[in-house]
């Protein structure tokens, strides 16, 4: 159970293509507006806010803002009457710098082509080849939503559990001229919308730097509002608070979490460790004649405590390691709802059909998890060993050695 969670929760925090920055990340999603006539307001945020918040930042490596609404589309091959579904997301250019996308054809939208609203789209390689058969795409035309798009680039598939990137298509949102209007109401002055700003910065030492420059644009952008009062709750949030932020309107309190987690894996780890540490006694009790008879070869309690706990350490390891194996078997089998656990927003929404949820062997194999498995091992050990070796040892030596089980 313990090592499931440690799987699940570092797929969703670790750097992790495409979203590698993961650690050096800042994420500024809702809002709460106020007007003067007593009406509240709860929704992401308008491309304004980001525009004034986000896009003007100096301090960052990258910013980014997303249309975060996240449609489904129908896509038309070029020259053939199929419509097949498909999720889209409505980016800018700097969508590629603060996520590493990996082009495998083509490139992605340039700067030019976000200015003039010219239709263009990137697409993933699986997609590609179920319209064409092949992933070579670049320059081909297909029609989304009866509109001709050209394809400027095909990129590595994102699994389904990034979901901060995960799409089929992704569209320059100038693309639609009315997606930054969208949902911005003139009754709380524009405040709130439907996008979500990104700030990457150069170093995880920078992300305190740019949060003080985003915080400040925040503080002049809210004193110049003239009929409104705008919250943003403490943001911008890290990857890891964004995860926990299961509404618009919520202050994490992070430390209250984690140890809401370590409380949980104590318990879940205490549970099995009365029970074992009882076999663990019941099984020292059957080696107190072995232990007599070393002790009165001039073996000290010390020596003794050490084999004893060395013996089960190397038990517990075996144990530890053929969980690990279930744990990945676990994950793996399950992963399409498994993903839904282990923080407090996940994805509120079913995995859609046909979408796989892919876990690359590196979301696996890290030394993360083997790092906590290890120390899963060693408390165990510890919790159920100690006891009863100094127990055993501290028996007199003929007693020991006239014992029989």
């Amino acid at each position: 159970m313990i090592m499931v969670l440690a799987i699940v929760l570092y797929i969703k925090t670790a750097n992790v293509y495409p979203e590698t920055g993961r650690d050096r990340m800042l994420i500024m999603n809702y809002g709460e507006a106020k007007n003067k006539d007593g009406d509240t307001g709860l929704s992401r945020l308008s491309f304004e806010t980001i525009q004034k918040c986000i896009y003007s930042l100096q301090t960052a490596e990258a910013v980014s803002a997303v249309y975060n609404v996240w449609p489904d589309i129908s896509i038309q091959p070029d020259n053939s009457a199929e419509q097949i579904p498909a999720k889209a997301k409505y980016v800018d250019t700097g969508f590629w710098k603060v996520f590493s996308f990996l082009f495998v054809d083509g490139k992605p939208f340039t700067e030019a082509d976000m200015q003039s609203g010219i239709k263009t789209v990137v697409i993933s390689e699986s997609f590609a080849r179920q319209l064409f058969g092949t992933t070579e795409a670049t320059g081909k035309q297909i029609s989304i939503s009866f509109n001709s798009y050209r394809i400027c680039g095909v990129v590595k598939d994102v699994s389904y559990i990034a979901d901060k990137t995960y799409a089929q298509c992704w569209i320059p949102y100038t693309a639609l001229p009315s997606l930054t209007a969208a949902w911005q109401q003139e009754m709380y002055e524009n405040t709130l919308g439907s996008f979500t700003g990104y700030a990457l910065a150069s170093s995880k030492s920078e992300v305190n730097t740019v949060r003080g420059e985003i915080l400040s644009n925040v503080n002049r952008y809210t004193s110049s509002l003239k009929y409104v009062t705008l919250n943003l709750f403490g943001q911008p949030d890290s990857h890891l608070l964004s995860l926990f932020r299961l509404s618009n309107r919520q202050d994490i309190n992070i430390t209250k979490i984690f140890l809401q987690y370590f409380l949980l894996i104590l318990v879940i780890l205490l549970i099995p460790a009365i029970g074992l540490s009882g076999m663990t006694d019941s099984q020292m009790d059957k080696r107190l004649s072995e232990i007599g008879i070393r002790r009165s070869f001039g073996a000290t309690r010390k020596s003794v405590i050490k084999q004893l706990i060395t013996e089960n350490l190397l038990l517990t390891f075996l144990g530890g390691i053929t969980g690990l194996l279930f744990s990945y078997l676990f994950v793996y089998s399950f992963r399409k709802w498994i993903i839904h656990i282990g923080t407090g927003q996940v994805f509120a929404n079913a995995v859609p059909q046909g979408v796989d949820v892919a876990l690359s062997p590196s979301m696996f194999m890290n030394y993360t998890v083997f790092g906590f498995s290890l120390l899963i091992c060693l408390i165990l050990n510890i919790m159920i060993t100690v006891f009863p070796a100094w127990h055993a040892s501290r028996q007199q030596i003929v007693y020991s050695i006239n014992t029989k089980k």
